[in-house]
């Protein structure tokens, strides 16, 4: 499955993603990485940290005071939640069997389908009378990966999936600025993105011998029960 919900309060989520007590089982790590063409060009690689995700929040450069995009406005959409979820079976087996290519599979389908999401996103141009959108391909984005669902009555639920954060910004290269991003065609071609997705992931688990099930909505690994799911 993938959801892509934009978002107007992206550190209340930092600090949801980040909160051991609210969403994992003790002893699990949230991993926070920066990804995308834009987020190299802004500096950032490696381990999300704090600062750096509240100044992109704040319309910042990450170290500087400088303002990124030329418009402020309070209410603004600060980002989209790209969120990327494993079937049930395959939160079941990692669970069981801590089997890390597994986690591998999952990350490199997530992060190849971003990349690809990547390459389409566009900005407005309004400069000398034009109306139209530019093809920018370039993205910032804070890829968190979790192991379980929030709990329900104390009891969290096995579920492999990741929350890929995308800034609302991205770079032009013909005006060399940032600009907002146009995320309306992203949003509209996310069941594509989310077969794509899907195609990935289960290739590559059937490469490395786990049986592939299709089922009425999607598919599951096979030999796992029912009931289970």
């Amino acid at each position: 499955m993938l959801r892509v919900i934009a978002s107007r309060n992206a550190k209340e989520y930092f600090a949801q993603s980040l909160s051991k007590e609210d969403y994992y089982t003790e002893g699990q790590e949230v991993r926070g990485e920066w990804q995308g063409v834009g987020a190299e060009r802004l500096g950032l690689s490696g381990a999300v940290d704090q600062a750096a995700f509240e100044a992109l929040c704040d319309n910042r450069k990450p170290g500087t005071d400088e303002r990124l995009t030329q418009r402020n406005k309070g209410n603004r959409i600060v980002g989209y939640d790209f969120s990327f979820h494993c079937p049930k079976s395959v939160s079941v087996v990692y669970e069981f069997t801590k089997d890390e290519r597994v986690l591998e599979a999952f990350e490199e389908s997530v992060n190849q389908t971003m990349r690809e999401v990547e390459t389409e996103i566009k900005t407005r141009v309004r400069k000398k009378g034009a109306n139209e959108n530019r093809t920018t391909g370039n993205m910032v984005w804070a890829e968190f990966v979790h192991f379980t669902a929030r709990p329900v009555n104390g009891v969290p639920d096995p579920h492999l999936h990741a929350h890929c954060y995308t800034f609302n910004t991205t770079w032009d290269d013909v005006e060399k600025k940032w600009k907002a991003g146009q995320f309306r065609d992203l949003k509209a071609d996310a069941p594509y993105f989310e077969a794509a997705f899907h195609a990935r992931f289960a290739r590559q688990l059937a490469e490395l011998g786990y049986r592939i099930e299709r089922t009425g909505k999607g598919w599951e690994l096979a030999g796992v029960p029912q009931r289970v799911v």
